[in-house]
């Protein structure tokens, strides 16, 4: 039940305050890695596996996806457990997570970058849905501002191959992918559609992570069990502010309050940015 004054429920605080007091779970991160390598996979960022045939060689493999959906400098901790190890893997950031700093050192680290883009929802949430017009008037002119939103951010951030659609529970109905499906998208400047691109590859598992203290997988799947069982291919799907948790969550919870917003329109590199809006339409 709701407490009276609006605060969160008592179950919901006892969960921000396990993250708090509770050891990050990054170890576990590099635990799942490191059986992957004893178990003969070949472990492989999604952009290679898209984009290299040789990728997708092998009877074992593991492909790595990182969605920032929240704390940028979280990814730069997991990054830092790849590289030790000699991995790379793809990060896809939203407007509110493309710090310059994080995205560089990303790619200085051997990872490929693509956008998390969410220009749909975000229209919704708005209030830029005129019911009246019609749900297909508003995926055309949305398809509109998302060109211009890629283009953007390949200016501001570097090249990108490819983009991926972020969900949104708040407006279920509305989904970021429907806005390239069937679409030429080299019109919109890249290669592919991540999550359009994996449906024409039959895996062995799609392990995501949960945000829960425990540390759980989606669907009670456990990563070491698959790897020990040599399914493949997996996709291991994280978000690595899921994994960060006590003095390193306060400090990232720091730096997100810190980050400046672009003008709209921007040409300047950006220092830092936090919006869910992008720079095109905000």
């Amino acid at each position: 039940m709701q407490q009276s004054n609006g605060g969160p429920t008592p179950d919901r605080a006892r969960r921000r305050l396990s993250r708090t007091l509770t050891r990050d779970r990054f170890r576990d991160y590099e635990g799942v890695l490191r059986a992957a390598l004893s178990h003969d996979y070949h472990v492989v960022s999604l952009e290679d596996f898209l984009f290299d045939p040789a990728a997708r060689m092998g009877q074992r493999i593991l492909i790595l996806r990182h969605d920032v959906d929240q704390h940028p400098a979280s990814a730069l901790t997991a990054a830092r457990i790849e590289r030790r190890l000699d991995l790379r893997s793809t990060w896809y950031m939203r407007w509110r997570t493309a710090d310059p700093s994080v995205i560089d050192a990303l790619r200085a680290a051997g990872g490929s970058v693509g956008f998390h883009y969410e220009t749909l929802t975000r229209r919704v949430l708005n209030g830029g849905f005129d019911r009246r017009a019609g749900f297909e008037a508003l995926l055309e002119d949305t398809r509109r501002e998302l060109r211009g939103e890629i283009a953007m951010f390949q200016e501001l951030f570097g090249p990108l191959r490819s983009v991926c659609a972020h969900g949104d529970t708040r407006v279920p109905w509305a989904s970021n992918l429907a806005l390239l499906e069937g679409e030429d998208l080299a019109r919109y400047g890249v290669r592919e559609d991540a999550n359009l691109a994996m449906r024409r590859h039959e895996l062995g598992a799609w392990l995501t992570d949960r945000n829960a203290a425990d540390g759980c997988w989606s669907d009670g799947l456990d990563p070491l069990a698959l790897l020990r069982e040599g399914v493949s291919p997996i996709q291991c799907l994280t978000h690595p502010n899921n994994w960060i948790s006590g003095a390193a969550l306060w400090r990232d919870r720091l730096l997100a309050a810190t980050l400046h917003v672009p003008s709209p329109g921007a040409r300047t590199r950006v220092t830092r940015t936090r919006s869910d809006r992008s720079p095109v339409s905000a």
